[in-house]
């Protein structure tokens, strides 16, 4: 593990992973989720650097091994701040081109940043299952307690109530979830609040975004709706390239087919001469 500083001054924890005996195709930054954090992504990330990419892999702040409240977020655009310290980071190591890989939560950050950072060239980004919409609302006396907490008490953690069986295919996966104590299972109201304004600003400043983009959507997603994505990819300037998993889950690179899910990646990178 190590650490890179954020613009204000919070650790943010992140694993490097580097091809051995092989030139760098291109530097993958890869976005974790919610209650999520880089060491759950190990096997894939290890897997892209055998293909000759260098993987750097972040928790975001609140989450994992990173700074800051647990399962909270003050302001949505310190994710951005983050992103663009870890492209820095990643910059000074590698000149090659960068690639940004957001998966659920993170997948929506990412693509926030390609909205608002357009003179920062990014190769290309890869998002899966952005959590752009829930699969199922939440329950109504929730969302609004959550509302009227957001202004009186906005850092109060809460359960998410998510089912780790929800996960993915592997029953494995979701064991090793709940066992974690890296993952909190929690968010709070003000990091609830900053989460929905991120999901109603995306689709509607998508135009802006200008690198090439691949979704890959678990039909089966339980978590968030794949439909939002595909929407989503579909109403881009130039469509997003989409690849749809119809009996997958949510988290599509932990599945027992996640290999068929990397050929995908691997082979959208190389058709972007990464």
């Amino acid at each position: 593990m190590a650490h890179l500083v954020a613009p204000d001054g919070a650790p943010l924890a992140y694993d490097a992973f580097e091809p051995q005996g092989t030139p760098i195709k291109a530097v993958v930054l890869w976005v974790c989720g919610w209650s999520d954090h880089r060491t759950r992504w190990r096997a894939p990330a290890e897997r892209l650097s055998r293909e000759g990419y260098a993987v750097y892999v972040l928790d975001q702040r609140g989450q994992g091994d990173s700074g800051g409240l647990q399962g909270h977020l003050s302001r949505f655009s310190q994710l951005l701040g983050d992103l663009q310290a870890f492209r820095r980071l990643a910059r000074l190591r590698h000149a090659a081109p960068q690639v940004l890989l957001g998966h659920s939560f993170g997948a929506l950050v990412v693509l926030r940043y390609l909205e608002t950072q357009p003179s920062d060239v990014v190769a290309a980004a890869i998002l899966s299952s952005p959590w752009l919409r829930t699969a199922q609302p939440a329950p109504r006396a929730k969302r609004v307690l959550a509302r009227i907490l957001a202004d009186l008490w906005p850092t109060v953690r809460i359960a998410t109530g998510m089912r780790a069986s929800d996960l993915c295919r592997d029953s494995a996966v979701g064991v090793a979830y709940d066992d974690d104590p890296t993952v909190h299972h929690v968010m709070t109201p003000g990091a609830w609040r900053e989460i929905q304004w991120a999901q109603r600003a995306v689709p509607f400043d998508a135009h802006r975004i200008e690198s090439p983009m691949l979704f890959l959507l678990g039909g089966s997603d339980r978590i968030t709706d794949p439909q939002a994505g595909r929407a989503l990819a579909d109403a881009q300037r130039i469509p997003g390239e989409v690849r749809w998993y119809a009996d997958m889950y949510h988290e599509l690179l932990n599945d027992p087919e996640a290999e068929r899910v990397i050929g995908d990646v691997t082979a959208f990178l190389e058709r972007n001469d990464l």
